[in-house]
């Protein structure tokens, strides 16, 4: 049965992981998140879920970031702002805590262990490439909306591909979100679309981190509705 670790389990994004998950019966979910009484008001079918740890702590705790990603398949972080505030750092702060709890692990355990992949959730807003076709006076008023939210993202992301070396990392690039119904996906490495629901985001990143030919592995991609 494999195991998952999602951090940042009260967001939206997080919440439709988890709800994903539950609908798949042999997997198992480890959640970071802030506040469990959050979590468990939000997602009542997750208390006293077998299936279901939980564990609530500071993103800087390095001991509860290493007991929640050990021995999982893939870690989802998700632990997201929608306030534009300076000096934010939540991206930045759980790339760290990440990283430092697969050093923990790889140290701690036999050469050539396999650690688990992790999946960012990021931006195309902030990707050239997969921006490329948002309305020109779109994209600047956003990069400017959330200025802050989108460099503590970049320095991230850049963080984390300093490490490419010994850990895989996907960067899921998404353009607008909605809390809507599920209705299908596409990964693409070429196109962004507004808006996706954040059930089809969810089960998007799932079939990334879940790919076993790694073609997603080190790449940035974004998610669109079905053809």
């Amino acid at each position: 049965m494999a195991t998952y670790a999602v951090l940042g389990g009260t967001g939206n994004c997080g919440a439709a992981l988890i709800q994903n998950f539950l609908q798949t019966p042999d997997t198992r979910i480890n959640v970071y998140c802030r506040n469990q009484p959050k979590l468990h008001d939000l997602l009542p079918e997750i208390v006293d879920n077998k299936r279901v740890q939980i564990f609530q702590g500071s993103i800087h705790d390095v001991d509860l970031m290493t007991s929640c990603i050990r021995g999982t398949k893939a870690v989802f972080m998700v632990v997201t702002t929608n306030d534009n505030i300076p000096g934010c750092s939540l991206s930045q702060d759980s790339a760290t805590s990440v990283i430092q709890a697969l050093e923990r692990i790889k140290a701690d355990s036999r050469p050539g262990i396999e650690l688990p992949k992790l999946v960012l959730l990021s931006s195309a807003t902030i990707d050239d490439h997969l921006a490329r076709n948002m309305p020109g006076w779109f994209r600047p008023i956003m990069l400017t909306a959330a200025s802050h939210v989108y460099r503590d993202l970049r320095l991230a992301e850049a963080y984390l591909r300093s490490h490419q070396d010994w850990v895989t990392t996907i960067f899921i690039k998404p353009g607008g979100l909605s809390p809507d119904v599920s209705r299908g996906h596409q990964l693409s490495f070429d196109e962004e679309e507004s808006f996706i629901s954040y059930l089809d985001l969810s089960a998007a990143m799932i079939e990334a981190a879940d790919d076993e030919e790694g073609m997603y592995n080190g790449k940035n991609v974004s998610v669109t509705g079905p053809a």
